[in-house]
Order: C-alpha cells, then structure tokens, then sequence
C-alpha cells in the first residue's frame, strides 16, 4: 500500500467519522409551554361558580371534564 492510498484512506475515514458525529447529533425539538396548573385549577372553580361553561351549571363532573385538556398537560412547577 502507498502512501498516497494511506492518506486517502485515513481522509475518507476522517470525513465519515464527521459526519457520523453530525447525523449522531440529536435533533432539536420545539419547546411548548404547558399552562401553569393552578390556571387549571382557577378554570375549574370559575366553572364551578358559573362564570364560565355555562352548560355545566355549577356541575362539578361536568367542569372537570370542560378542563381535562389543561389538567393533562399542566405543569405543576410553575
């Protein structure tokens, strides 16, 4: 083996150790921002007393569930 064809062989080698390091980087995500969970908890009162939801009628089963969405995504470290 030559020198030259080394040289070409360590080149290639350093090209795909690049770029396996590139495509091993880990791709960024977006960041979406939960809602507090005490807003969720002040929504769920607010039904409750009929200030929003007004189908519920004060219904507590029925306001847990118009605010089930905010309770499943909330962050608890607001």
């Amino acid at each position: 083996m030559t020198k030259q064809t080394r040289v070409r062989i360590f080149s290639v080698l350093v090209l795909l150790a690049a770029l396996a390091g590139i495509l091993a980087a880990p791709a960024t995500q977006n960041a979406y921002a939960a809602p507090c969970c005490s807003s969720c908890e002040s929504r769920e009162n607010a039904c409750i007393n009929g200030t929003i939801y007004p189908e519920c009628g004060g219904d507590p089963e029925c306001c847990f569930n118009k605010v089930l969405s905010c309770w499943r995504w909330c962050s608890f470290s607001c």
